[in-house]
């Protein structure tokens, strides 16, 4: 099994109440083009609404880098993951771990967050371009979300620390919009 790796970047929020201890953001943007590699060669990918259809969330780890082995921690699990209308949306509990403060320590600092997803196809889950230049995601198996600097795709990423289980990063999304369509 090849496991891709697939990331963007969004703005930030804080909310009062609660622990604070959710992410949440886009982590999957519909529609958008992102040059990546794709089996050594450079094409343009995008995906399509409901690529992650079925997705267990219980079953995504939080990473803060994409692991590069079996022997990478997760710093957390997601908790949700939503199908809205411009991307995949989720929230992600990060647990109480030197690197999971770190993370977010820098989103309460409002530093840029980006988040990565690491999938796998799924048969019959791609389609290709004649020349093989382009590919757009139909379906994926999303195997883990990293936290990271410099993801791929434009638009979204972390966008908010939620701090109680009712909040919804309302404004968040509307400063997300608003730097996308001016």
């Amino acid at each position: 099994m090849t496991l891709h790796t697939r990331q963007f970047t969004s703005t930030l929020a804080v909310r009062d109440g609660g622990d604070g201890r959710t992410l949440v953001g886009p982590v999957l943007p519909w529609g958008i083009e992102a040059r990546v590699v794709d089996a050594g060669r450079m094409v343009t990918e995008t995906f399509e609404r409901g690529a992650l259809h079925g997705t267990d969330p219980a079953l995504v780890p939080l990473t803060a880098l994409h692991p590069r082995d079996a022997g990478t921690l997760p710093i957390g699990v997601m908790v949700e993951l939503e199908d809205r209308a411009d991307a995949a949306w989720g929230a992600w509990r990060v647990s109480k771990t030197t690197v999971g403060d770190e993370v977010l320590e820098l989103a309460r600092d409002g530093v840029t967050l980006g988040l990565s997803i690491g999938f796998a196809e799924v048969p019959g889950g791609s389609r290709w371009s004649p020349d093989r230049q382009r590919v757009a995601r139909t379906r994926a198996l999303l195997d883990h979300v990293a936290v990271v600097r410099a993801p791929a795709y434009a638009g979204a990423g972390v966008v908010g620390v939620r701090t109680s289980a009712d909040a919804r990063p309302i404004l968040l999304l509307l400063l997300t919009l608003l730097r996308r369509h001016g």
